[in-house]
């Protein structure tokens, strides 16, 4: 079962692009993405063309939040989980095919060009917590808890608000 709701991935498929955030020692970053694909359980996979900030930081620290937003609407989501590297050779290739077979001809063609000089990575995000992002809903209170543990010592089980 699916912990990202339909909503959220419509808003996803609709816009076209995530905001990654990624930590390590209390230094914030964030950074877009544009060539991605969400599987059918839910997880957001990306093309980390480049070993930066996102790379190194998910190196250190798996927890990562992936927020998207619709500015004409005033809304938008955070989903807050764990981001990992996909190390199986045949899924990172079935995974990069899907990825680049969905980008336009042009965006497909910046991204190979830069992926020629390196080997992508693919990295995982599976979504722990959802919140809203919409400025008339409480922000506060999560929209979806997964039941996977999300902090030591914390598990919940899953619910939509």
């Amino acid at each position: 079962m699916s912990v990202i709701p339909d909503k959220v991935k419509q808003l996803i498929a609709k816009e076209k692009v995530l905001i990654v955030g990624t930590s390590y020692h209390g230094i914030a970053n964030v950074s877009p993405r544009t060539a991605f694909h969400i599987d059918s359980n839910g997880a957001i996979y990306w093309l980390e063309i480049f070993r930066h900030k996102t790379f190194r930081n998910i190196s250190k620290n798996s927890w990562s939040s992936v927020s998207v937003f619709d500015k004409q609407k005033l809304v938008g989501f955070q989903l807050k989980g764990r981001a990992s590297f996909v190390v199986d050779r045949q899924t990172k290739s079935q995974i990069m095919m899907t990825i680049v077979d969905r980008l336009n001809r042009l965006h497909r063609q910046k991204i190979l060009r830069n992926a020629k000089s390196r080997r992508p990575n693919i990295i995982k995000f599976s979504a722990n917590l959802i919140f809203s992002l919409n400025p008339n809903e409480l922000s506060d209170s999560p929209i979806v808890i997964n039941s996977k543990r999300t902090t030591k010592g914390n598990s919940y089980s899953m619910v939509r608000l």
